[in-house]
């Protein structure tokens, strides 16, 4: 995709306005899964943003590729960057509060960069680089807890668990950061329209079959969380996503790393009252300046 250069402020309100959407619905995940199965909770902000994004391609006279090349991508893509990590994550938010879900989507960008040296060796990995590896890994083993792990297979580890999905599930990103570099030439609009209708394609079975939707109660609160995770943080996210890859480039995107966790944690304090942990907020802060190191090593 041909980068585009517009005025350095509307990039920064862009990437802003993409960290406080993706940073809140942390929060609104964890309402829904009060009430709802995750599987469902999936289903429905897929089937809404897709939706949303197709109306949107039509209207922006876009179409979808449908060669078999085409819907390879989508469906891996849609699996690996849509269903399997919104399932991880809400799943892992019955258990663990919303703002430790975010600080555990984290350390992502490290993985990319992992797995990209690894499958695509397209990404050297210097001194800094091996630095900030070393500096997350010991971050998350403090926000895991040195007693879980030491403990691990005993009694009621539900949480620990819960934490490992939710890592799990910044992985299955990472993963589908890099295959994604492998897609074909493809309008952005047409390519989100395509992965968001794949992932709903993969969840409709389990949202029929195995947890039939409409068999399940829908507050106000829920309602209205599924509605800010279809239209915001997966429709309207994906768009603006795509839009500052398209104007500023990966690099610059990769600022959003440093506000999501910190806008994931601190609202799930503010408005659902979940308690500050000193070894959350140590582990934050190792896994923030890994990022730093990754981001002033790549530059």
């Amino acid at each position: 995709m041909k980068q585009i250069n517009q005025p350095i402020v509307i990039s920064y309100i862009f990437i802003f306005l993409l960290a406080l959407i993706w940073g809140v619905n942390f929060l609104f995940i964890k309402i829904a899964v009060l009430e709802i199965s995750p599987v469902n909770n999936v289903f429905l902000r897929l089937i809404l943003a897709s939706t949303i994004l197709y109306f949107y391609m039509r209207f922006t006279g876009n179409r979808l590729q449908l060669s078999i090349n085409y819907l390879f991508f989508y469906f891996v893509i849609g699996a690996l960057g849509n269903a399997i990590p919104f399932f991880l994550i809400s799943t892992a938010e019955i258990n663990i509060d919303a703002g430790i879900a975010g600080v555990l989507m984290s350390p992502m960008p490290l993985i990319t960069l992992a797995l990209s040296a690894i499958i695509l060796r397209d990404e050297k990995i210097n001194f800094l680089k091996s630095i900030s590896f070393i500096t997350a890994f010991l971050g998350l083993l403090i926000l895991f807890g040195f007693e879980n792990l030491n403990q691990l297979g005993g009694d009621n580890k539900i949480e620990f668990y819960s934490q490992i999905a939710a890592l799990v599930g910044a992985c299955s990103y990472a993963l589908n950061a890099v295959i994604s570099k492998l897609v074909p030439k493809i309008n952005f609009i047409s390519l989100a329209t395509g992965v968001t209708i794949a992932a709903t394609l993969l969840m409709l079975p389990f949202s029929i079959f195995y947890q039939p939707f409409w068999l399940e109660s829908y507050s106000s609160p829920t309602v209205v969380s599924l509605l800010v995770q279809g239209i915001f943080a997966t429709a309207i996210a994906s768009l603006l996503f795509f839009k500052v890859i398209e104007t500023r480039g990966p690099i610059f995107l990769s600022l959003i790393n440093f506000l999501v966790p910190l806008i994931a944690y601190f609202s799930g304090v503010i408005f659902l009252g979940e308690i500050i942990r000193v070894n959350v907020l140590v582990s934050l802060s190792m896994i923030l300046f890994a990022l730093y190191l990754n981001h002033i090593s790549n530059r």
